[in-house]
């Protein structure tokens, strides 16, 4: 940890404006994107919450983990990298202002910056589980530890530093999860006895009880919270050109999903070896201790921080370009690029004190990280129909308030199942209304010729 650190505030040492602090100065290799897309989304819950859901419910634990995230990695590759590192953006707000004005982008910045709060919280929160069980100082003893580390190191390294230290600890990971790996195989007797000890009922299909709005949802929400996430996209962003940017995202996606079958595996495998193992985020914590020697343990366990840290500071970064891009710059247009790098700064700091109070809450850490995909989700509509050259300026803000409201008030304040499914019903109801209706106001386009 303390390389890792020192390592980011090394390489984000040259930062002299915002641009060098949030897209690295749009110097990025397929291979440095690759690498830290799959580190960033390679998080907590990869690792802890997928492999616990497929000790409990089997191979049907494992569809948003990894295979619904997979997706839209590829969806990011294959449909928004290119035309928008073709438009020299920032951040996902910048574009959203180019197509649909001001208005949009203030609105959807604020979307942005509450689904990376949420999604930093997430982090945060497994963090301050894992010292909190080695140490014994209590939750918010950790917690309180865990954010001034992650303020520190985001703060000084930016995109630059995050992404250099996200190949290292993606090299960390992969090869952590792989010895753990090794070592239970070992302990089942082999490939072929750990595949003669799976009982059938670990491939069982999804419970009956389990509606087609609950499926939907389970796999909707990452797919399409991923798709239209500014954490993924900036890294294509940050590309030297939109084809490198493309070719990134699509190996950053094709690792992610081969390592995250290693954490699937432990969930179906490790419970037949008769160890004492831990229920449900405590599950593959135990598995480590009870196969790896102290000194190991310690290895996998930095290896964990590896994975929150380079999703946290992702996260941090994201609100960080938002709030300066769409709030900063547009109070103080003439704002020298010293003074928006210091905002910059200012708002990572002030987005991990309020990630640590969301942290608090009490929400699991899997509602935590489904709650930030449910609200990002909220701009894909206007995105997409941005992509495809619409402008319509007030369906675009309306379409992201209805969405809004109908989370809100479907979800968070009912608990109705299909929140999720009415939201993105309504938001493209809305758009598509409004849309045509300001084709019908706008004045007729005037003759080839007329004056």
């Amino acid at each position: 940890m303390a390389l890792q650190i020192a390592l980011a505030v090394w390489v984000g040492r040259g930062a002299r404006s915002d641009t060098d602090y949030l897209v690295a100065g749009r110097s990025l290799s397929a291979g440095a994107i690759g690498m830290s897309i799959f580190a960033t989304w390679f998080a907590a819950e990869s690792l802890i919450a997928t492999s616990s859901e497929v000790a409990a419910e089997g191979i049907a634990g494992a569809r948003a983990e990894p295979f619904a995230y997979a997706i839209g990695l590829v969806a990011v590759a294959l449909f928004f990298a290119r035309p928008l590192r073709e438009g020299g953006f920032i951040t996902l707000a910048d574009f959203l202002r180019d197509r649909f004005g001001g208005r949009t982008e203030a609105l959807s910045a604020a979307v942005i910056a509450l689904s990376a709060t949420t999604w930093s919280a997430a982090q945060l929160f497994a963090f301050a589980a894992i010292i909190d069980t080695a140490s014994g100082i209590g939750f918010a003893p950790a917690l309180f530890g865990a954010t001034a580390l992650v303020m520190t190191y985001t703060l000084f390294g930016g995109l630059a530093g995050d992404v250099v230290t996200d190949i290292l600890q993606g090299i960390v990971i992969l090869i952590a999860i792989a010895i753990l790996f090794a070592l239970m195989t070992a302990a089942a007797g082999g490939p072929a006895a750990m595949w003669a000890a799976l009982p059938g009922t670990a491939l069982r299909p999804p419970p009956a009880s389990e509606t087609w709005t609950d499926t939907a949802e389970l796999w909707l929400i990452p797919i399409i919270g991923t798709m239209v996430s500014q954490e993924a996209i900036s890294r294509t962003l940050a590309a030297r050109t939109p084809e490198v940017g493309r070719k990134g995202a699509l190996l950053g996606a094709g690792v992610y999903l081969a390592a995250g079958l290693v954490p699937v595996s432990f969930g179906l495998f490790a419970p037949q070896l008769g160890l004492p193992l831990g229920a449900g985020e405590a599950f593959l914590p135990s598995l480590a201790k009870a196969l790896f020697p102290d000194w190991l343990l310690i290895v996998f366990t930095g290896a964990l921080v590896s994975a929150i840290l380079s999703s946290v500071d992702s996260a941090l970064l994201a609100v960080s370009a938002v709030v300066t891009e769409s709030g900063y710059r547009r109070l103080r247009p003439a704002a020298s690029p010293l003074a928006l790098l210091r905002a910059a700064r200012a708002a990572t700091v002030g987005a991990a004190a309020l990630a640590a109070g969301l942290a608090l809450s009490g929400e699991s850490l899997r509602a935590l990280v489904m709650d930030a995909g449910a609200i990002g989700a909220v701009l894909a509509v206007p995105i997409i129909a941005g992509l495809a050259g619409l402008r319509a300026r007030h369906a675009a803000f309306a379409a992201i308030c209805v969405q809004m409201a109908t989370l809100a008030l479907l979800d968070w304040t009912l608990g109705e199942p299909g929140a999720f499914l009415w939201m993105l019903a309504s938001g493209t109801l809305a758009f598509a209304a409004l849309a045509a209706w300001e084709r019908r106001r706008a004045p007729p386009s005037a003759a080839v010729g007329d004056t």
